[in-house]
């Protein structure tokens, strides 16, 4: 069965990218896509497997980490992945201070460590299913 991913990035053309490289590419996921991460909030009761979260969002004054921070409060078992084009140490400080899995720097091997995230989210989840079967 294919997992469930969010993708939110306002970028429409990385969008794509996303949802062609999660969904042709590897093969074994849904993604839904959200230009702002307040639409996605409404859809957390699809029960995304994983969150790739963008850091800037053009027409809007709050940053992914604002989002984040919400996220982590009132979903905190999804697993998010940061995904951004800052360099700035101070937000992935914060970002990994906030719970994400992963904070991954936009750049051309950006999509090889996505798909690295999403396997160490599946052997996680593995883990804890069998640890859970096994160890009660």
């Amino acid at each position: 069965m294919n997992k469930l991913v969010f993708i939110v990035e306002d970028n429409p053309v990385q969008q794509k990218i996303l949802q062609l490289h999660f969904e042709e590419m590897l093969g074994n996921y849904v993604v839904r896509t959200f230009a702002n991460p307040a639409e996605m909030f409404a859809h957390l009761i699809e029960k995304p497997f994983a969150i790739v979260l963008d850091h800037f969002f053009a027409n809007n004054s709050k940053t992914g980490l604002v989002y984040l921070k919400e996220l982590k409060r009132s979903h905190s078992s999804i697993p998010v992945i940061y995904y951004t084009a800052s360099e700035d140490a101070e937000i992935r400080a914060s970002a990994m201070k906030l719970g994400v899995e992963q904070y991954i720097q936009k750049d051309s091997a950006s999509l090889v460590r996505l798909r690295t995230a999403l396997d160490l989210l599946e052997e996680k989840s593995k883990r804890g299913f069998f640890k859970k079967l096994f160890w009660k």
